[in-house]
């Protein structure tokens, strides 16, 4: 329960979204460091300063980190900070393949001379790839490997909402952040995308979402909709890259549905993908597609009413309740006694059959 509890709080700090350049670290002592706060150059040379200057190792990722690289910190203490902004030197580029990068920096950190160490994973920030040397002749420099077409980060809570010309009615979609899309194929592709013009939205039978990502690049988002029975269900999403031309059609193993002029809610995220490892991550999802007035209806919240607490209290006070009952019945069936003896009167003598 404590490991998959550690799991849990690893897999959360690590995908975060943050607007700062993040930092991994793990040691044989104690590290101090409050995620909330930012943590430099000099707060990095403080706490090796106070660790009595260990051996440092200082590995930089291209991609956010996985669960894989929980295996690094096991036997040490961890910690993560979102804020950071540090620019070290002795620095190891990993390849951003989990496995790989796991297997290499557990090589390293076996081949250490002493038992105090400090281990460092620099996690770059969303939408820019690590700095990188290039060797031109005799000359190396350094440049930042940032691709100038692509627009900054989406921030902040994203909404789609349009009329349907047919019927009046407006169909919504909410995220309580942008929308990330994963591409796992030939050209792996990690993408937020945020707010889009409300010229770029159209909703007919589908609610189509047009947001440019890049000069001259677009990506366009088909949600399909179907009634049954006085229900509307979303079960899949088909994504057009007209960078490479490609489609994709993603489905959902969750249950997306409310009846009519209900909206559907569900905390935390969805999630769409296929067989080839694209992935669209919705956030607070919470859609509709027959709004009467551009605002949403009531919701059918993915979590049930009887969820698992509700059963386990309904249960134990069950158990309470007919405990409760048997002991009010024992005590009803006690009988008293109805004669009690007098000093002017002969002593009563009470039978075993009374």
């Amino acid at each position: 329960m404590k490991l998959e509890s550690e799991r849990i709080i690893f897999l959360v700090f690590l995908n975060i979204f943050y607007s700062n350049a993040a930092v991994f670290l793990w040691s044989n002592q104690h590290i101090l460091i409050s995620p909330l706060q930012s943590f430099t150059s000099e707060d990095f040379s403080k706490l090796i300063a106070s660790l009595s200057d260990p051996e440092v190792y200082i590995f930089r990722s291209p991609v956010v980190l996985s669960d894989d690289f929980k295996v690094v910190k096991e036997g040490f203490y961890s910690t993560y900070n979102p804020n950071a902004s540090l620019d070290p030197e002795n620095v190891t580029d990993l390849t951003g393949d989990a496995e790989k990068d796991v297997e290499y920096i557990l090589k390293v950190l076996s081949e250490r001379k002493s038992d105090n160490i400090l281990s460092v994973i620099l996690i770059p920030e969303p939408g820019k790839r690590p700095k990188r040397q290039i060797v031109d002749g005799d000359n190396t420099t350094e440049q930042n490997d940032i691709e100038k077409s692509t627009k900054p980060i989406p921030k902040g809570p994203v909404i789609y909402r349009k009329q349907n010309i047919n019927n009046n009615l407006y169909a919504l979609l909410y995220s309580s952040k942008p929308l990330l899309l994963k591409r796992n194929d030939t050209e792996p592709l990690m993408l937020y995308l945020g707010n889009t013009d409300e010229d770029m939205i159209t909703y007919d039978t589908r609610l189509n979402v047009i947001i440019p990502v890049k000069v001259g690049g677009k990506i366009t988002l088909r949600f399909s909709f179907t009634w049954l029975n006085g229900y509307w269900y979303m079960s899949s999403v088909k994504i057009r890259d007209t960078e490479t031309s490609r489609d994709y059609n993603l489905t959902t193993k969750e249950d997306i549905n409310a009846p009519a002029h209900f909206s559907y809610h569900c905390n935390g995220y969805t999630l769409f993908s296929d067989s080839n490892g694209t992935e669209l991550f919705i956030y607070d999802l919470q859609v509709q597609i027959d709004s009467q007035n551009g605002k949403f209806g009531d919701a059918n919240d993915c979590v049930t009413f009887t969820t698992v607490p509700i059963w386990s209290g309904l249960f134990v006070t069950s158990i309470l309740g007919l405990g409760f009952i048997v002991a009010l019945t024992a005590m009803m069936d006690i009988k008293t006694m109805d004669k009690f003896d007098n000093h002017k009167t002969k002593n009563i003598a009470i039978t075993v059959s009374e």
